[in-house]
């Protein structure tokens, strides 16, 4: 990709690109988070009181299972794209406009089945829009510079939950003016990025037929490698674990610390803050460490442990004090792992040509767990389990993932060659 007529690895061309790639990424997920989170929530309850949980599940479950498939779709797509504005862009240009023409249905939805056929409009639009970015990182992110730009994206997510949390606690408190907002700051970057940043072309358009005939095995290919499953299963877990925090936090705040000093879209807004000061804290740490840093690994697996024991702090515990200082230590784990995540991801992809459609295979792992979240919610409501116990499972899956990380064997340094995800040699 050039910038101006530079090269990514040409010095301010590069540090542009970066740049830029960083505020699209950050604004991609402040046009998710807050929809998910927030709006959606509070949409399902408006639809019906009595029975939110469920109404909002089922719009989760099915959106996630809509992000899972178009994510790998798309991703495939972008692989083969051939046009005068290169792969991927003419797919992060569609994904702003259509993420702006979903919150439209979801603005006009008034049933619990409109309301999920809205959610799974806006989950297929976000990954036109996501399935091309992620790409970028591997088509344009060199290695030396792996470390240091997965700590910050690693920031992104969490940034991202911080803002959207705060505009909708600060911006407009009536539904269509949020998404009259949220959709103004996903068309201004991500049209800004792909008429400001030219992308030619890089990949030959002619792939071998034995290949195209393996194209259904190749699908499934990175899994001979036993690192690939042990990350891309933690990863499963960890995004699971996000999942059941993140959808139901506002849920929770509602039934175990509703005050009248405050609205819970601001107690909301407090602990995102407080967690965001520990992502901070420590891809920062990371960032700014980079060829230094000789394994992910250990960084990986502490994020993971400091994630099991804040959210069962928070299943456990009847004061809000101590729900924030929790949250002070969830933010440090999730930036711990957020820093390494997608450098990991990234080094465990088997082939160039295909890193559109395996980067969307990698992204199942955030995906489906948006589906599984839901399924856990429902059952524990059949059963009277209420909110809370949310936050003990989510608990679980951070443990059993610090397991699976804990199992990574003959990862190379982080300024080493990257891993490759062919046979089982790893």
């Amino acid at each position: 990709m050039s910038v101006g007529g530079r090269q990514p690895g040409s010095g301010a061309g590069e540090t542009l690109f970066l740049a830029a790639y960083v505020l699209v990424f950050i604004s991609a997920f402040v046009a998710l988070t807050p929809i998910l989170q927030i709006v959606t929530p509070l949409h399902a309850d408006a639809i019906d009181p009595a029975d939110k949980t469920r109404v909002l599940s089922q719009a989760m479950f099915w959106g996630a299972i809509t992000a899972a498939v178009s994510n790998v779709v798309v991703g495939a797509l972008s692989d083969r794209t051939r046009s005068r504005f290169g792969r991927r862009r003419p797919w992060i240009a569609a994904g702003g406009v259509l993420i702006a023409l979903a919150y439209v249905g979801i603005w006009r939805s008034q049933t619990p089945l409109q309301l999920t056929w809205a959610v799974v409009g806006f989950q297929a639009a976000f990954n036109v829009l996501m399935a091309p970015l992620l790409a970028l990182f591997a088509d344009r992110v060199s290695l030396a510079r792996r470390t240091t730009m997965s700590a910050i994206l690693g920031v992104c997510y969490p940034l991202a939950v911080a803002l959207g949390s705060g505009l909708m606690a600060l911006g407009p408190q009536e539904e269509p003016g949020r998404l009259v907002l949220l959709a103004l700051v996903i068309l201004t970057t991500t049209w800004s990025f792909v008429l400001l940043l030219a992308e030619p072309m890089s990949v030959p358009a002619v792939r071998s037929k034995a290949r195209a005939s393996a194209a259904p095995l190749a699908l499934l290919g990175p899994f001979r490698s036993r690192n690939f499953i042990l990350v891309w299963s933690g990863r499963l877990l960890l995004s699971t674990g996000y999942a059941l925090v993140g959808a139901y936090l506002l849920y929770f705040i509602v039934e175990a610390f509703s005050s009248a000093d405050r609205t819970p879209e601001v107690s909301h807004s407090i602990l995102t803050a407080v967690a965001l000061a520990g992502v901070f804290a420590v891809t920062m740490t990371v960032a700014i460490s980079g060829r230094r840093i000789q394994s992910r690994k250990p960084i990986g697996l502490c994020g993971a442990v400091l994630l099991c024991g804040a959210s069962a702090v928070v299943a456990a515990s009847q004061d809000w004090t101590l729900v924030v200082a929790a949250f002070v230590i969830y933010g440090l784990g999730q930036g711990a792992y957020g820093s390494v995540e997608m450098g990991l991801m990234a080094d465990v992809l088997p082939t160039e040509e295909d890193r559109g459609k395996d980067m969307g295979l990698i992204n199942l792992a955030v995906a489906l767990p948006q589906a599984i979240a839901p399924l856990i919610a429902v059952w524990l409501q059949d059963h009277d389990g209420g909110i809370r116990p949310l936050f003990g499972v989510a608990a679980l899956c951070f443990g059993v993932a610090a397991l699976l990380l804990a199992g990574l064997k003959g990862v190379k340094p982080a300024g080493g060659a990257p891993l490759r995800a062919s046979g089982g040699a790893d």
